[in-house]
């Protein structure tokens, strides 16, 4: 088992050696296109969301105290951060997507006229639809023009696989669901951890210290970390620092910044620091990173 930990959609794509990626939301894997058959069979807990069409097999997954059995035709949709553990044997061929939080909101709201009736999968539980074969070919195509429209260098291809992904949800708002799984307990504490995601997106290039957030949600600091290390698997300082680290390559991707005005501008102590910062997350230094980026 791999030790548990929070992965993001390009943590997981490095891991599985996933080459349709569009960054940064969304990407395409099939176990019958050279991918590992095993995606999520380990313990441990993604960030983004994941939908997994199993074509052919059976697959083993357990959500909290349940267990359930996939097979050819299940199609499990996996919200970000839930706790699950799955898995999926030799043989087993199945198909789906990944797709980072804030490129699954855009894709809700894509169609203006059609937002009143696009129901969101719900954030507190994980689902498990069952295709019929008319139904699973219906959106295995659409997920093949995922693929497609990832693989080509279109001027509006963000806007094409953002109208894609919608399809696909408006098929799931087609499909009863047949099994719902969570506790009123981990629901209490997911809502405290959306909370806390939210107070640390707005204030990580600022604040990285517990006692900050724990003050701010009126709790004691041993709550609250156990509540962020349960649901996300990560320590507050993991989490934050992994914020910190997304945060500086963006800026050193997209931006003419300097290295010290990147390190002031994440409230590290002199450039010094933000260079050692970064090197523990990545084997070259800053200004390397920046050039093999660009």
């Amino acid at each position: 088992m791999t030790k548990r930990g929070n992965l993001s959609l390009q943590q997981l794509a490095a891991r599985y050696s996933i080459s349709d990626l569009y960054e940064p939301g969304i990407a395409y894997y099939s176990s019958a296109e050279g991918g590992k058959h095993d995606l999520r069979a380990y313990d441990n807990r993604i960030s983004c969301y994941e939908m997994q069409l199993i074509r052919l097999g059976v697959a083993t997954v357990r959500m909290g105290e349940k267990t359930l059995t996939l097979k050819p035709g299940d199609l499990m949709v996996v919200t970000p951060y839930q706790p699950i553990d799955c898995f999926f044997p030799e043989g087993l061929v199945s198909e789906g997507l990944l797709v980072d939080q804030t490129f699954y909101n855009s894709a809700c709201n894509v169609s203006p006229e059609s937002e009143a009736t696009l129901q969101r999968v719900p954030t507190t539980a994980s689902m498990v639809y069952h295709l019929d074969r008319e139904q699973m070919e219906e959106l295995s195509g659409v997920f093949q023009q995922i693929r497609t429209a990832i693989r080509q260098d279109h001027l509006y291809r963000h806007e094409i696989l953002r109208s894609l992904l919608h399809v696909c949800l408006l098929l799931f708002n087609e499909l009863p669901y047949s099994k719902k799984v969570f506790t009123h307990d981990f629901h209490h504490k997911e809502n405290v951890f959306r909370i806390f995601v939210h107070l640390a997106d707005n204030n990580f290039r600022k604040q990285r210290s517990l006692t900050f957030y724990a003050d701010k949600l009126n709790m004691t600091t041993t709550y609250l970390s156990r509540i962020v290390k349960e649901i996300s698997g990560n320590t507050i300082g993991d989490y934050l620092s992994l914020l910190t680290y997304n945060e500086a390559c963006r800026l050193l991707r997209n931006t003419d910044m300097t290295i010290g005005e990147i390190s002031q501008e994440l409230s590290f102590n002199d450039q010094s620091a933000f260079t050692n910062f970064f090197k523990l997350h990545s084997p070259i230094a800053p200004n390397a990173y920046r050039k093999a980026k660009r």
